[in-house]
Formats: C-alpha cells, structure tokens, sequence
C-alpha cells in the first residue's frame, strides 16, 4: 500500500486546464528538488522514521488543574438558538456585545433570519442563487431526518437518539480489545470515515450539564444520560477541498452542511452498530462534548492557532463526531500524537490574518487562557472553556461576521498551510515539518500562497468559485477515476 492509500482519502482531481497557478505548482515541485538540497537530504531519511507521518506520542492537551466541564449553555450556538437563554436568563450579553463593537446586535433575534437574510445577487461571484441553492441542498438530509438542531447543540435528536431499546441482549465476544477497536475502524471505514481513533472518556471535555434547546433544560450525565460511558469513538469525515476554497461565499456552505450530514449518518450507523452487538452507544456531532479535545486525545491531529483540530493530510479541513459506548477498549486506546503541527502554528498565522472578524489570536505561543480584545472586560469571555492550554478565539466575533455574511465561514480552514491537496510535495513538506526549524516554517508559511492555495480575505478568491463550478469536468474519464480508486487511510 502507497502513501496516498495508507495516509489520504483520494481528492477529486479536475482537468489540469482547470487548475490555477498550475505551472507555479510544477515550478515549485522542481524548486523543492533543486532549492532546497538540505532539506531534502534531512527529509528523505526523515520521511522513512516513525516521527515523520506517523508522528510520535505527546502528552495531550494541558489543562489547570481543578479543570472542571464547561455549561454547553456558554456555546456561542447555543447560547443564540435559545431564546429563554438569550432573552431571560442572560440577555446582558447582547447588551454588552452591542455596547464594545458599537452595533446593534442581539444573538438570538439574528439568528432567526440565518441563511436567509439577503437575497442572491447573480452579478456577484460566489452569492448567486445557484450558490445559495447548493448550501440549502447540503443540508437537507438533516432537515428531513429533524436533526438539524444538533448542529446547534442539540443533543438527542432523532439521528442522534439515546434510546437504548434496541441494544442486542446477547453480547458480541470480540476475542480481544484490539480486535473490538478494529472493527469498528474497518466499519467506520466502510461507512465514509476518513479517520478514526479511539480514547477513553475524559469528563474535562464533556459539556455538563448539557443543554436541551428544545425543551430548555439542563441535561446531567449523571442522571439523564442511559448509562455510563468508558469510550469515546472519534471519526473524522472530509470536506471537498475546491468547495471550502470559496469561503466566506455562500458557495462553501455546501462543504459545511455535507460535512454536518455526513458526521450524523458515519456516527448513527457506528453506534447502531454497536448497539446491534449488545453493547450500549450514543451517537454525537458537534453536541454533548468538545469534539477538538476528544480528537486530539484519539491521536488524530493537533490544536491549531485556528481553535481546529489539525490532521496530517487534511489540516482542519474536516468535521468531526463521536460516539460514546460503554466497551472498553483495555489497552487499545489510542494515544495523543505530535506532528510539530502546533509548532508550526507558533511561527504561521495566515488563519489569523485571513478571518474576517479578527477573531483568531495572533499569539506566539498558545496559553491557559485569552487575550483577545476586551478579554479584560468581566463577562465577557463566557464563550471560552478557560484553563486549556491552547489559542483562545473570539467565537462571538466569528458568529457576528456569519450573521453580516449570511452563511457560515471557512476561512480558517481554506487559508491554513496544512489544508492542501493530496500532491506529493505536501506529504514531503509534511514528513520534513518535524524536523524543520523556525525560520523554515515560517517560509514555509509565506510561500503556501503564493502557489495559490490559501489567500482568503473577507471576500472570496477570484476565480475559485467558478474553480469549484468547474471541478466536476472529466470526472468520468479514465484520467479522473484511476486517481479516486484507493482505500481511506483509518488511523
């Protein structure tokens, strides 16, 4: 098995006419070789090691101690989605939002319009009724199956049910804990998976109490959840990498609601599944729990700058869901893993120059707590899970700017150096990242756009859109499908 096979989901590849900055990108290949002599030397032996693609075991996320489990009622989505949340129990911060950023403003009156606020405009690349119709289509699975809501938070809906009546009564005899974390891989595989780990519940990164939007409620794990959860199975499912090159148009919200359904249907089937060999399991998207903490724990990526999880071959260029059972996995568990990727994030911050809002730090190195503008102002940093050691993003600011742009926002994501296209020379960059000093990866960092990836602004990168119009050419010639055949890479 190649690299490609064992590491990578296989990309969608259009016609090389289809393909900006082409040549630069051939230059660049042939610049890596003759260039940089050094750096390939040190990566070829580099590449062959263990650290390199593997990565190597680090010590997880850092918390304080006294860490305790943040009040999913402090989520930014929420937080707005609820109105007794929004307009009774906490309705000061509206007024103190709108008072700081000098705008009137209230997150739940806001939200009410979401995705529907401005009409298309087809003289405007990117916000055109074809655009707004694909992120509408996105999303449909969901809306049909009444479970858009968990992508507010919302836990226990009907996809993501934790009803338990159909657990088998007779248990499946796995033979061994690594057999068990095996088959579920191979079935998370089978069902889109592009990644998937497994660890041990850690009651830091839960949301306690939950928070029950429908009904508005605080949900306990003690007493409401059906039982008591040992695992935490964590699967990782690709975005289309033209689509979420379009951001902040309302075209990439096509790859945002896709990611949502492809989340829920991976995570109910791996749970139904579960449940089917007599084991109990709750599926989960973004609700119930920090699905970044669970991921970093499952060994599947790091902490960026961006506040994502960063996954060797596909940066944060993923949307991530859960399931919780009660197997344990003995000693099968998968382990924390370092790339140097947060390293890098110390000398690169084109997520940060790249966000519209400003709501992404420009710290050099991560901390326990924020320090972002009016970080200092009480109260106001009720959205932040204070006391990881990590870079603290304003998601206030980034909900302001969703709102102004009437479509979620994957700038973070597109403009990232680790979100690239499966070429060769990116894996080479990713082999050598490790070993590589300050002053590299900060080139490294500057060169990523000027062979045309990344480069987003508040407005979408000319000629990406109609890129990604453009990118189901040729998909049924011989070309295209011989360089989509392969097996997703389960970690």
């Amino acid at each position: 098995m190649n690299m490609q096979d064992k590491n990578t989901l296989p990309i969608q590849n259009p016609d090389e006419d289809d393909l900006p900055n082409i040549s630069r990108r051939s230059f660049f290949k042939r610049a890596a070789l003759a260039g940089t002599g050094v750096m390939v030397a040190g990566g070829a032996a580099l590449a062959a090691s263990k650290a390199s693609l593997s990565g190597s075991r680090s010590k997880g996320i850092e918390t304080i101690e006294n860490f305790k489990p943040k009040d999913q009622r402090d989520v930014v989505l929420c937080y707005a989605v609820s109105p007794k949340l929004s307009q009774e129990v906490y309705p000061e911060r509206n007024e103190q939002y709108a008072r700081l950023h000098n705008k009137e403003f209230h997150f739940n009156y806001d939200i009410q319009t979401f995705e529907h606020k401005l009409p298309p405009d087809n003289t405007r690349e990117g916000y055109d009724q074809a655009d707004r119709a694909l992120g509408h289509a996105s999303w449909f699975p969901l809306i049909a199956a009444k479970s858009r809501a968990q992508a507010f938070t919302q836990p226990n809906t009907p996809l993501h049910s934790w009803d338990q009546s159909d657990v088998d009564a007779e248990k499946y005899e796995f033979g061994s804990a690594k057999r068990a974390a095996t088959m579920i891989r191979s079935a998370a595989r089978l069902f889109g998976a592009v990644r998937c780990g497994i660890t041990r519940f850690d009651k830091r990164f839960v949301y306690d109490p939950m928070y029950d939007i429908i009904h508005e409620r605080e949900l306990y794990w003690d007493k409401d959840f059906p039982f008591e959860p040992k695992s935490v199975i964590v699967i990782m499912t690709p975005m289309d990498y033209d689509n979420v090159a379009t951001s902040p148009s309302w075209t990439a919200e096509g790859a945002t609601g896709n990611g949502y359904c492809d989340m829920s249907k991976i995570s109910c089937q791996i749970a139904k599944f579960i449940r089917g060999m007599g084991y109990n399991a709750v599926a989960a998207g973004n609700e119930m729990a920090n699905s970044v903490a669970f991921a970093i724990q499952a060994g599947l990526g790091e902490g960026g700058r961006n506040s994502l999880c960063l996954a060797p071959g596909l940066g944060p260029r993923v949307r991530i869901c859960k399931v919780f059972t009660n197997i344990d996995f003995e000693d099968a568990y998968d382990y924390p893993r370092t790339w140097g990727i947060a390293d890098f994030c110390e000398s690169c911050r084109k997520c940060a120059e790249a966000c519209p809002p400003q709501a992404i730090s420009y710290d050099e190195k991560p901390g326990f707590e924020p320090t972002y503008e009016f970080a200092d102002e009480p109260g106001y940093t009720w959205n932040n899970h204070i006391g990881i050691k990590k870079w603290y993003s304003d998601a206030k600011k980034c909900f302001n700017f969703w709102i102004e742009n009437d479509t979620s926002c994957l700038n973070c994501m597109a403009s990232c150096t680790f979100n690239e296209p499966d070429y060769w020379h990116h894996w080479f960059v990713m082999a050598i990242n490790p070993a590589m000093p300050r002053f590299i990866h900060y080139w490294m960092s500057e060169a990523h756009p000027l062979f045309g990836y990344g480069g987003q602004s508040g407005k979408p990168v000319p000629g990406k859109v109609e890129r990604f119009w453009k990118s189901g050419k040729g998909m049924n010639t011989n070309k295209s499908m011989k360089n989509n055949i392969g097996t997703a890479g389960i970690s």
